[in-house]
């Protein structure tokens, strides 16, 4: 994927805070980047903006120079493309888009059964790319609970393809759909690990050892413990916190929150508590 020299703004003065809340309801709107100048002296950062939902172009951030500009339309069709050349088949289950950082998740049709859940886990792809510099462009491997499609998000596990923003890189094609058709023996090597929650019994102690170490906010506990009254082991309880997060979080929260309680419940619990 070469660089997207964008449309070239006139130069512009460097603001004083860009961190404002960005109106822009398209993740796909139109993006260039623009020359900066400091009390009309230009400078050798480069600057990104965005067609915003008034139609005037809205500062999103200020990069160093040699930044290569990865417009989200460019990000989702090499997504697209990849995917394409996988030996899976898939679709689009959600979007996290802040109007500067985007999130394209999708569902494969490789489903894998785990016996002691219950259940099946189908494997799951995220497609990510930010205007802010807060995420390189990335392909994420991740996973679907099929009978409540909370996702299950872990970078302990589940490996990731990244492209930096700069001039240099360009997209490994072959490189990024061996990792997505890698995804499904990733997936059965954590199956166990699955089925070792399950085989965890919950009890007050544990609940209060995991509210302590995952950052939700309080909002969210209360829902969480209202559904628990079924609740027996460590898997349900990671169901009821991803569940939550899956429908109710908020913006990259809900990416940087998910990762986290995947590496906790699947990692960190599992291996102490399994033994």
């Amino acid at each position: 994927m070469a660089a997207d020299p964008g449309t070239q703004a006139p130069a512009r003065e460097r603001p004083a805070s860009i961190r404002s809340i960005v109106s822009i309801s398209d993740p796909f709107s139109p993006v260039r980047l623009a020359p900066v100048s400091v009390n009309g002296t230009s400078v050798p950062q480069v600057g990104v903006e965005i067609l915003n939902d008034d139609g005037a172009w809205e500062a999103i951030n200020i990069h160093s120079q040699g930044y290569q500009l990865v417009p989200n339309s460019l990000a989702q069709q090499a997504g697209r493309e990849i995917m394409s050349r996988s030996d899976l088949q898939w679709s689009q289950e959600r979007m996290v888009w802040t109007g500067r950082f985007l999130s394209l998740m999708y569902r494969s049709d490789r489903i894998i059964e785990v016996p002691a859940l219950g259940d099946a886990v189908s494997l799951g792809l995220r497609v990510e790319n930010s205007y802010d510099g807060s995420a390189k462009f990335r392909l994420v491997l991740m996973a679907f609970v099929l009978s409540c499609t909370n996702g299950m998000m872990s970078p302990r596990f589940f490996s990731t393809y990244t492209m930096r923003h700069s001039v240099e890189n360009r997209l490994d094609l072959r490189g990024a759909v061996d990792l997505i058709n890698n995804g499904v023996t990733m997936l059965q090597d954590l199956a166990p690990r699955m089925s070792s929650l399950a085989g965890i019994r919950l009890n007050v102690k544990l609940l209060a050892e995991v509210a302590k170490n995952v950052d939700l906010p309080a909002r969210d506990w209360g829902p969480i413990l209202q559904n628990l009254s079924n609740a027996k082991t460590l898997w349900d309880l990671m169901q009821e916190v991803t569940h939550r997060l899956t429908y109710n979080g908020r913006g990259r929260a809900l990416i940087t929150t998910s990762e986290q309680v995947g590496d906790y419940f699947l990692g960190n619990l599992v291996d102490r508590l399994s033994a």
